[in-house]
């Protein structure tokens, strides 16, 4: 064999080593692609909003609040109930191939779910920036790339750097009168933070923390958000007994009337495609502190 021969042969060795290489990659991470009978369920209205604009087909939705939360598209689908009330009859008869969850709710739907040989896999909506990074995740598992791109460019924000952070305190309200604190890490407080406002009051180890009167006395804030989680006239009524009284109503923030009551589409405790409008709204908030 002459040297032009052996060069030839290791060539052809390497290439069909390469190549062995390549499928057997492919055999270990394999492509899910989606076909017509891939039957997706999702469980959370943001998610749901997601799954539309990347024209990713499903079987069923969640049950919102109101109708308009869905995507036009997708308010005739089945509806499988939402964290607070899951309908599992429903979902084990739409025999899915796949239940989307929120990271946050896999103890609400996982056992029941495995119990039904149902596959489910988790999406992490828990702020702007994992917002995008699930975007990119179902992009590339459903052939939606260049979707996904573009969903992200048109939900781009661009982070304020101010000398002077107004203080915001973020609260969450459920019926019955009680409410938490949001930290810097969750979605409305990573809005604020990108804003140019520092989120105070809050357990900056926990998203939500039981509240402090003593923490946020201290903290005085400039800026309250007042997120209602369900039942928003009923939260919000508690919430104005609530402030009407020491040491609330003697907070800096109550005395300048800079406290603002929030509710869904556009703000949530979790990320949603609503997002620019949320941020925007936080911007105008912040710039109006003096």
């Amino acid at each position: 064999m002459n040297k032009k021969q052996r060069l030839i042969l290791v060539g052809l060795l390497l290439g069909l080593s390469l190549g062995g290489l390549f499928f057997l990659l492919k055999a270990q991470h394999p492509q899910v692609t989606q076909t017509k009978n891939t039957r997706i369920i999702t469980t959370t209205t943001a998610m749901t909003q997601v799954f539309s604009a990347l024209d990713i087909p499903l079987v069923g939705v969640p049950t919102a609040n109101k109708l308009s939360e869905l995507p036009v598209k997708m308010r005739k689908l089945p509806k499988v109930g939402n964290h607070i009330a899951v309908n599992f009859e429903k979902i084990v008869a739409l025999k899915p191939s796949v239940v989307y969850v929120d990271q946050a709710l896999t103890d609400d739907y996982r056992t029941k779910l495995q119990a039904q040989h149902i596959k489910m896999v988790t999406l992490d909506f828990t702020n702007y920036g994992t917002l995008k990074q699930s975007i990119t995740q179902l992009g590339q598992q459903y052939q939606r790339v260049a979707k996904a791109q573009a969903l992200i460019s048109h939900i781009k924000l661009k982070s304020v750097n101010v000398s002077k952070k107004p203080k915001v305190l973020i609260l969450m309200g459920m019926p019955g009168g009680g409410f938490l604190t949001m930290n810097a890490h969750s979605y409305i407080g990573d809005l604020v933070t990108r804003a140019g406002g520092q989120v105070v009051g809050a357990n900056q180890q926990s998203l939500y923390g039981t509240p402090s009167t003593e923490k946020i006395v201290k903290a005085n804030p400039d800026i309250i958000i007042r997120l209602a989680h369900a039942m928003p006239s009923e939260v919000k009524a508690n919430f104005n007994a609530t402030f009407a009284k020491a040491p609330y109503a003697n907070l800096q923030a109550v005395k300048s009337k800079h406290v603002y009551d929030v509710t869904a589409p556009v703000f949530s405790p979790t990320a949603n495609l609503k997002v620019k409008q949320a941020y925007q709204q936080i911007k105008e908030w912040l710039a109006q502190v003096e």
